[in-house]
């Protein structure tokens, strides 16, 4: 009996696993992702770029993390979420060492807007991965169904 209780625990625990090199190199293409986009349309119109940066981080989040998920079977919505924190903490982590810190940077955005975009980034990373749940247990029902 205790054989079968062991072998189902290592089964369940193998299924909890969360693929941390998954989510940090995740949320450092998510980052790069941004960057690439974002700061060129500063050069270009303050406001445009004001209005652009919570649709991007929304936008990029959830296209990324549903790009990274494609391989995983399981705790979608979990790594999404990691991938979405730990960029918003990558992120962070940048603003901080620039002059001024966090302070110049909501000086940029206004308060609202500055944690606002954090907010979005984190969820366009969830909806990313609710999407990518959501569509496999269709596609498994449809599969059951056939």
């Amino acid at each position: 009996m205790s054989g079968a209780v062991n072998d189902s625990h290592v089964r369940r625990r193998a299924g909890m696993k969360i693929r941390w090199l998954r989510v940090v190199l995740g949320a450092l293409l998510l980052e790069i992702v941004l960057f690439a986009v974002l700061v060129p349309i500063s050069f270009l119109n303050a406001t445009l770029f004001l209005i652009a940066v919570p649709i991007g981080v929304f936008a990029f989040g959830y296209l990324v993390t549903r790009w990274l998920l494609k391989k995983l079977s399981t705790r979608l919505v979990l790594h999404g979420a990691f991938i979405g924190m730990v960029a918003t903490v990558m992120y962070l982590g940048l603003v901080l060492a620039q002059p001024g810190g966090i302070a110049a940077a909501v000086a940029v955005y206004g308060a609202l807007l500055f944690y606002f975009s954090q907010a979005m980034r984190i969820a366009g990373c969830v909806a990313g991965a609710m999407h990518e749940q959501r569509q496999r247990r269709s596609a498994a029902v449809d599969a059951a169904k056939v």
